[in-house]
């Protein structure tokens, strides 16, 4: 006040009642917001030329108050605003569809991927009830507002609502949704974030395409050099055929070698049949150990005339697997003879059973060089293989059919040198009865 300054009388304060006199104020009273001062309001002097009583500065102090209210309140609506703009904006430059309801049920926010995504116009359904979103966003929005729970939709199918006569009546997509909460943690709602997948999809196709190409052109390649080599030696003897008639000991040797070369490519054909048909047999309840023996009893002659040892610990209790038990044996009997064709004279080939709650484990191990780390990936590859007269098919084969039997196929290396081969099935039903 201007008068209780003039009867100070300190020096410090003369300047300053000065400067009221010239401005003619009366009374300064600060307006506050959180103990800031954000502004004030200067009152002159009254034109009744009355002082300032003590309802008077009451009055005055409550407007103060008030008004540092209204601006502090202003101040907040106006960040809110702004806020919300910055919100928006994202929302709307977003390729993923945006779509929150509050916790009354009504759309609170839509943005234009949102309505691309679903055919569904922004101006009738922002604001609108949640029923109008579809099914696979109205109904996890509507349970996370009542659990406060987030939920994850890996691939859904969202249903167009507005689509071309010619175009896709849905689309899949990734979706998210999570609840709004407050700072006291109260669900004040939730929003889902979901993602169109179509182009993730397109690519997925392409990729499977360039996938098959190349394997068809490895396969055509291996194809082509298996049958080449004998289809050489056959043409060879026929064209020598005219000029050696009369050589009996040329003609037992081209009937020998033909017939030999003939075999080969018999073979090459038979194992690209099972190649290409690896689930062609039934599947019934059979004990693993079955066919397991009898592929450790025919390759058990070319073990013994390479000098290596065969161990086997196949259990004394049944491990029933369901499968085929021709198509098991030929998968045991193609590991064995890998593990006997990289095994060296004097090594051992090592056959192990096990079982856990979720897995029949057939283990076949060898005390060969190992696998190459950069190989462990194309060793089931058709036509891919590190020996010197390999057609390459024996592993391709039994990838196809562990694959069958729904079992899962691995190489690894030992740590204390050689490969080892792991099959891991699922177990068979408790209540499955054995097929002899």
């Amino acid at each position: 006040m201007t008068d209780e300054i003039a009867r100070a009388r300190k020096p410090s304060t003369a300047a300053l009642h000065a400067r009221l006199i010239e401005t003619n104020w009366s009374l300064l009273l600060p307006i506050l917001a959180e103990d800031t001062l954000i502004a004030m309001i200067a009152v002159g002097p009254k034109l009744s030329g009355d002082a300032f009583y003590r309802q008077d500065l009451d009055l005055l102090m409550t407007l103060a108050n008030q008004a540092g209210v209204a601006i502090k309140n202003a101040q907040l609506y106006a960040a809110v605003t702004v806020a919300n703009e910055y919100l928006e904006n994202i929302a709307a430059t977003m390729e993923s569809g945006v779509v929150a309801i509050n916790a009354v049920g009504r759309v609170a926010m839509f943005n234009r991927a949102a309505e691309h995504l679903t055919g569904l116009p922004a101006e009738t359904t922002y604001g609108g009830p949640t029923s109008a979103l579809p099914a696979c966003l109205a109904e996890p929005l509507v349970a996370t507002v009542a659990d406060g729970q987030q939920r994850t939709q890996p691939e859904v199918e969202l249903p167009m609502a507005t689509a071309a006569a010619d175009g896709p009546s849905s689309r899949p997509v990734i979706c998210t949704i999570s609840p709004v909460r407050d700072p006291a943690g109260t669900v004040l709602g939730a929003v889902a974030v979901f993602s169109d997948l179509t182009p993730l999809k397109e690519l997925e196709v392409e990729r499977r395409r360039a996938e098959r190409l190349v394997y068809f052109q490895a396969l055509a390649s291996g194809i082509a050099h298996e049958i080449k080599n004998p289809l050489v030696a056959i043409k060879t003897f026929t064209q020598l055929l005219p000029r050696r008639l009369g050589d009996t000991r040329f003609l037992e040797e081209f009937g020998r070698i033909s017939t030999r070369e003939i075999d080969r490519i018999q073979r090459l054909l038979d194992r690209l049949r099972t190649l290409s048909r690896p689930a062609g047999g039934p599947r019934h309840p059979v004990d693993v150990r079955m066919p397991l023996t009898e592929a450790l009893e025919l390759v058990q002659p070319a073990l013994e005339e390479k000098g290596l040892t065969m161990t086997a610990e196949l259990g004394a209790e049944a491990r029933v697997v369901l499968g085929n038990h021709q198509e098991m044996e030929e998968l045991f009997l193609n590991l064995l003879l890998n593990a006997h064709d990289a095994t060296p004279r004097g090594g051992v080939v090592a056959v192990e059973l096990t079982r856990t709650e979720t897995h029949v484990t057939i283990a076949v191990s060898d005390t060969g060089p190992g696998i190459a780390p950069d190989l462990l990936e194309r060793v089931f590859e058709p036509f891919f293989t590190t020996k010197a007269r390999g057609s390459g098919l024996g592993l391709a084969i039994s990838a196809g059919i562990a694959q069958a039997h729904g079992a899962r196929l691995r190489a690894t290396n030992r740590p204390t040198g050689g490969a080892s081969f792991t099959i891991e099935f699922p177990p068979a039903p408790m209540a499955s009865a054995v097929v002899a």
